[in-house]
């Protein structure tokens, strides 16, 4: 498990990929076209030194525009990312694996 190195005057805080992860799922899954998130591999950290990039597998709900909730999401899974952890997500990947009713 890798650790994002935070750095401040006082003192270096480390988060872990599994909480940035976390963050990302719950972020996803507030997005109101989101229906869930993929059950293999949903959610994929990748340290780039100091940023991360994030690739996150979502179902969006029946009827709803697959790339207005894949926006959604890349704005949401970002910002809380950063709110949350202080972490930066310089990109954040979102796929299409399917749709479900609600």
């Amino acid at each position: 498990m890798s650790m994002d190195n935070i750095k401040s005057a006082e003192r270096t805080i480390q988060i872990s990929d599994d909480v940035l992860r976390q963050v990302a799922a719950i972020s996803a899954k507030d997005v109101i076209d989101v229906a869930g998130l993929a059950e293999e591999t949903p959610v994929r950290i990748i340290n780039l030194g100091g940023a991360i990039s994030v690739e996150i597998r979502i179902l969006v709900k029946s009827g709803s525009r697959a790339a207005a909730a894949a926006q959604r999401v890349q704005r949401k899974v970002k910002q809380s990312i950063q709110d949350m952890t202080g972490v930066t997500a310089v990109h954040v990947h979102v796929e299409i694996s399917g749709m479900m009713e609600d």
